[in-house]
């Protein structure tokens, strides 16, 4: 892949070497400027995990994606850059019934810098990380934006945040690594199958430097870094739109069918 227009998107400048800091900025910038976002699934369009296709979508298009194209494409800069790169699975737990009860449905990724592991995830809805955590730190980590934690059980692992000064588990995961075929599996459930949330709901989340943009069906909440949260309901399509313009910074026009993502809007409670 040609990385400049890639790096354009996210603002990034730096030597992109394969140290700490490059990864650590990395992964700041990229969900900063790449949003999460569900439309496609929510306007029963395919999701490709097509490398060449999640570019265009996130990068050249100006569109966001949601864990599987934010994470593959993360995965693909990072790997030309030359970091050694393992693609893991997870169950998410966060809002959401016992671990044996949920599939793997999530993407993380594993990388190595000066050999240590670290965890690595620009893909997780509204608590998308904004840095990479250390894997075998079992102690809080501070992120620019909330506090997280990875502890160990056995083989397995549990990623939790900070969240109104109450740890919440997020996912479950193993080091096992996973292949493309394990997410076309897993992508083609959640952009597809009847009971998929992702089919039913619309979900955006942005990190900024004050703090995150989220949304949820007809709910747009602003949560800032100092502990404030604006919650508002949207009336309209038309507010939608100004909203997914400007707070989540998409490009809709040309990428989107508006007009079905108007006449779907209207119809949720």
């Amino acid at each position: 892949m040609d990385l400049s227009n890639y790096f354009e998107r996210i603002g990034y400048s730096g030597s992109g070497d394969c140290s700490l800091s490059t990864l650590q900025e990395l992964h700041l910038l990229h969900p900063v400027a790449i949003p999460f976002e569900n439309l496609a699934s929510f306007l029963a369009v395919d999701v490709s995990l097509i490398p060449g296709k999640v570019f265009t979508k996130l990068v050249d298009h100006g569109r966001g994606g949601y864990c599987f194209e934010q994470n593959l494409a993360f995965s693909i800069v990072l790997k030309q850059l030359g970091f050694t790169v393992t693609e893991l699975a997870a169950r998410v737990v966060w809002r959401s019934p016992d671990k044996k009860q949920m599939a793997r449905t999530h993407m993380l990724l594993k990388v190595m810098v000066d050999n240590q592991a670290w965890i690595a995830d620009v893909g997780f809805g509204g608590l998308t990380m904004t840095t990479p955590l250390e894997l075998d730190k079992e102690s809080e980590q501070q992120s620019p934006h909330e506090k997280f934690m990875i502890t160990r059980e056995d083989d397995e692992y549990t990623v939790s945040a900070s969240v109104s000064n109450n740890w919440q588990a997020l996912y479950v995961f193993d080091l096992v690594t996973q292949y493309p075929v394990d997410f076309d599996m897993a992508n083609f459930f959640v952009s597809s199958h009847p009971e998929s949330l992702f089919l039913h709901n619309l979900m955006l989340g942005k990190p900024e430097a004050q703090g995150r943009h989220a949304l949820l069906n007809r709910d747009y909440t602003y949560y800032s870094l100092d502990g404030e949260k604006t919650r508002r309901r949207i009336s309209n399509s038309d507010e939608l739109i100004d909203i997914l313009t400007n707070e989540f910074a998409i490009q809709l026009e040309g990428t989107v069918d508006i007009q079905a993502l108007r006449n779907k809007f209207e119809k949720l409670d």
